[in-house]
């Protein structure tokens, strides 16, 4: 098989059966089966092709490529048949990451925060958090202590709901290290990151060739 770039996978269960969906950018998404120990490739549209990003919401496969995010029918992470619930949406610009967070889907794209709610086609609807800065990497997108960690250009900022209702707040997390922040953060633009959930640690890694 052809390799892509960094592979991104999501666990789900929609029948039953535990599932682990890749998709890396370069080939169609495939579906490992744990219970049968099967990969299977997505290959029902070519729009799926070369998809970048993946997440599972309200029982529906989402899949990002550029500035298009293409989900599938309900209950299923194959199916694109508009016929039985499958769709797409065009957020403008291209899609750095997808998260789920307190019942919504957030779209991070280049230049701007969305975030998309509903349950189905029928009433998915898609609104703006901000239009004014995005995401400029999808692997340093976490959730820790309830809010959404991720890189921004000016920094690492939090995503975190407010107690107004659809509010959210983008403070710069990595203000107070300003500094040794920029220095770490202009070192590079291939970057990863993990959660110690028992020390609510946030921690991101630059990979640099020649180190």
């Amino acid at each position: 098989p052809l390799l892509g770039n960094k592979a991104k996978s999501v666990l789900y269960n929609l029948n039953g059966d535990e599932k682990v969906v890749f998709v890396d950018g370069v080939n169609y998404p495939a579906i490992y089966n744990t219970s049968g120990n099967t990969l299977t490739a997505v290959t029902g549209d070519t729009n799926a092709l070369g998809a970048d990003h993946v997440a599972v919401f309200k029982d529906t496969a989402f899949y990002a490529k550029g500035n298009n995010v293409f989900f599938t029918a309900p209950f299923t992470a194959d199916d694109f048949s508009a016929a039985n619930g499958a769709g797409s949406i065009n957020v403008a610009n291209d899609v750095t990451g997808l998260a789920v967070f307190r019942d919504q889907l957030i779209i991070f794209t280049t230049d701007s925060i969305k975030r998309l709610t509903g349950n189905t086609a029928a009433d998915f609807q898609l609104s703006p958090i901000t239009d004014r800065i995005g995401c400029i990497n999808g692997d340093t997108i976490q959730e820790v202590g309830g809010d959404i960690m991720y890189l921004a250009p000016d920094g690492i900022r939090l995503l975190s709901a407010t107690d107004r209702i659809g509010d959210f707040g983008l403070d710069v997390a990595s203000d107070p290290i300003a500094k040794s922040a920029n220095t770490f953060l202009s070192s590079t633009s291939n970057f990863t990151s993990v959660v110690l959930r028992e020390k609510s640690q946030y921690r991101i890694f630059a990979y640099i060739d020649s180190e």
